[in-house]
């Protein structure tokens, strides 16, 4: 038996078992697949006009489920599933669907949507602790800082160093390797599995009784099987079917494209970056100054014939919502905003260049406000983006 492919093994081995495992076990006859590791790893996070996007909160929904687990997906994704799990459960009493010896005989939920929003925020706590603990606490620079343009001066110096590996607005979260397929809403697995070990997925699923069964009829409902996990449903945005499921909340059927499902059940990322970003700040700031509300000050005085070190408690400077905003206006946020984006895009310009689009940003946001303003930057950083590579591949 051939070996599969594992963590445990090198990139170089791992590549080429995964290779081999794509080509010469999972069949590429039949229904359209989708592959999240070399091909559409942004599926559902991109829109068509390489926005990233997450889903609108109010189209989420329930999904049945036998365990004591809540799962939830995008509203037509959930509709097309229970319909599926239906057919399946009249294959069942048809024996046409083997009920014994088949992972898909159950057709339960074993892992679906995760929420955007809520991996950011976590993200951004493990973020801040670590530049806390870390970087301040850890590299003796806390009693360097008296007020919140210490801190903040202190934070973009840590932020310039990693943004290219860790990126800090919601955006690029979002399309990073921090995140994952499963906040598009689009995706329901069978079951909780290691997407690592190849082995499992040949014996027990794609060997299964009912895997051509479960790959045509899956495609019957408008959903995609992924190569690389066999027990993941990714629903097909350019299906007719789906789009069928999407018609009562608003989707209009247009085959051959994800037709106006961007639109009507995402949010657009960049929206909302820029604020997000001057709340985090402020807020870390005032964790910071309620955690360690004194700093430390030595003053070399003299006493009788001799200099000693005098060492006093000094209360840190609180900082107001209204000082904030009065100190750092909306064209500072906005070039700041450019700044991470240029870094953690990769983005590499010349010093004119980028003068070049400050100054544009400086000249649009009187006229045409932030909201405007942002989708100009937004629309640049995917346009000057070296990772394009992906972008013939999305929806």
């Amino acid at each position: 038996m051939a070996q599969a492919a594992t963590n445990s093994l090198n990139t170089e081995e791992t590549f080429i078992l995964r290779r081999l495992y794509q080509e010469d076990v999972y069949p590429r006859w039949g229904p359209k697949s989708i592959d999240y590791w070399y091909d559409k790893g942004l599926y559902g996070r991109l829109d068509r006009k390489e926005n990233v996007v997450l889903p609108k909160l109010t189209n989420i929904k329930q999904l049945r489920s036998a365990d004591e687990d809540s799962y939830f997906a995008l509203d037509f994704v959930v509709d097309a599933f229970e319909s599926m799990r239906t057919a399946f459960e009249k294959g069942m009493i048809k024996n046409t669907v083997r009920v014994n010896g088949s992972a898909y005989s159950a057709m339960r939920p074993g892992q679906a949507w995760n929420n955007g929003d809520e991996l950011y925020l976590q993200y951004l706590q493990i973020m801040d602790d670590v530049f806390v603990q870390d970087y301040l606490v850890g590299l003796g620079l806390t009693d360097s800082i008296r007020s919140f343009k210490d801190y903040f001066d202190k934070y973009m110096t840590y932020i310039e160093q990693r943004a290219t590996t860790f990126p800090i607005t919601k955006s690029s979260f979002i399309a990073s390797k921090y995140s994952n397929p499963y906040v598009s809403g689009l995706i329901i697995e069978l079951n909780k599995e290691n997407h690592a070990n190849d082995l499992p997925k040949k014996e027990v699923y794609i060997n299964d009784p009912n895997f051509n069964i479960f790959r045509n009829t899956a495609q019957q409902f408008g959903f995609m099987i992924d190569v690389n996990a066999p027990w993941r449903l990714t629903a097909d945005l350019a299906n007719p079917f789906m789009q069928g499921f999407g018609g009562k909340y608003g989707v209009e059927p247009f085959a051959g494209s994800a037709s106006n499902i961007f639109d009507t059940h995402y949010d657009l990322l960049y929206t909302e970056d820029v604020d997000l970003l001057k709340r985090f700040f402020l807020a870390s700031y005032e964790t910071f100054v309620e955690t360690y509300p004194l700093l430390q000050e030595e003053k070399t005085v003299k006493c009788d014939d001799s200099f000693i070190i005098d060492v006093t408690k000094v209360p840190r400077i609180p900082y107001n919502r209204e000082a904030y905003a009065a100190d750092y206006n909306e064209l500072f946020w906005l070039k700041l905003y450019m700044n991470f984006r240029l870094k953690e895009d990769g983005i590499v310009l010349t010093s004119r260049r980028k003068n070049v689009i400050i100054k544009k940003i400086s000249n649009l946001l009187p006229y045409v406000g932030t909201a405007k303003t942002v989708k100009v930057i937004n629309g640049n950083m995917i346009a000057l983006s070296p990772n394009r590579w992906w972008a013939p591949n999305t929806l």
